[in-house]
């Protein structure tokens, strides 16, 4: 996926985004769940009410576990990454409940080093239904009988699922008053953001930064991220509008004006 960003808090409509980067570049572990280390990469398919397996990619090698509650020491499930390509499907212990979360760990083999990523189970997807009704009716003459046959269809609609799972990539924005920016998500590099105007580069806002995800809804995310070198952490809110394609919102799920570094407040859609 790609990048994204903005610091944005509950109910203020308009934040700032943005931290100054620090000289030296690190790299920090980067995670949908905040851990210490860089732990190994971890891709997971969407999970839904009827889903038996919970299955995606992962390092190869890597422990992959399902648990309820973050740390939980019961899993739900538990298997291994293919040593030759990375994937895994592993049986869950029980159903799931609809827009609740499970906690997806990987633990590389050699390194020891994990990280989870927080997935929202959602509904079981569910089938357009197309059904046809023959009724018939009488039409009587003086000589004749006719009979016509009149065909009613009905049809469900299927609910938009965009399918989005990790924001990891590169995320561009609109223009808005000359300026643009650019976010990037990267397992290796963390949260980085950085503001242009006319196209040309103005100032790196956050590098090296710390992150972890929390889906509230399949569409409705929000991020946690500390930059490198700081102890506060800083928040943002976004609501995908496909799967490609995200919004900055408030904590109410609001469209906001945000500001970005010296860049005017601004309402900001991001792209892949």
């Amino acid at each position: 996926m790609k990048k994204f960003m903005v610091a944005m808090t509950g109910l203020v409509t308009l934040a700032t985004l943005g931290a100054v980067a620090p000289a030296a570049a690190v790299t920090p572990t980067t995670a949908h769940a905040a851990t210490t280390h860089v732990g190994p990469s971890l891709s997971v398919n969407a999970v839904y009410t009827s889903s038996a397996k919970v299955s995606g990619t992962a390092t190869k090698g890597s422990k992959v576990t399902v648990k309820a509650t973050k740390n939980a020491k019961k899993n739900l499930a538990s298997g291994t990454a293919s040593k030759t390509t990375g994937k895994y499907s592993i049986k869950l212990s029980k159903k799931l409940k609809k827009n609740a979360n499970v906690y997806v760990y990987a633990t590389n083999p050699k390194t020891k080093t994990s990280f989870y990523r927080i997935i929202r189970v959602q509904a079981a997807a569910t089938k357009a239904a197309t059904t046809t009704k023959t009724t018939s009716t009488k039409k009587t003459t003086s000589t004749k009988k006719t009979t016509t046959a009149k065909t009613t269809t009905t049809s469900t609609k299927k609910v938009a699922n965009y399918g989005v799972k990790t924001p990891t990539g590169t995320w561009k924005s609109n223009t808005a008053n000359k300026y643009s920016q650019k976010i990037v998500f990267s397992q290796k590099t963390g949260f980085n953001q950085t503001l242009y105007k006319n196209g040309k580069k103005v100032k790196t806002l956050v590098s090296y930064a710390k992150y972890s995800v929390d889906a509230k809804t399949p569409t409705f995310w929000k991020i946690n991220y500390t930059p490198k070198g700081s102890k506060t952490a800083q928040t943002l809110y976004l609501r995908f509008t496909s799967a490609k394609s995200f919004k900055l919102v408030n904590s109410k799920n609001q469209v906001v004006a945000v500001k970005a570094g010296v860049a005017p407040a601004a309402k900001w859609t991001f792209t892949k």
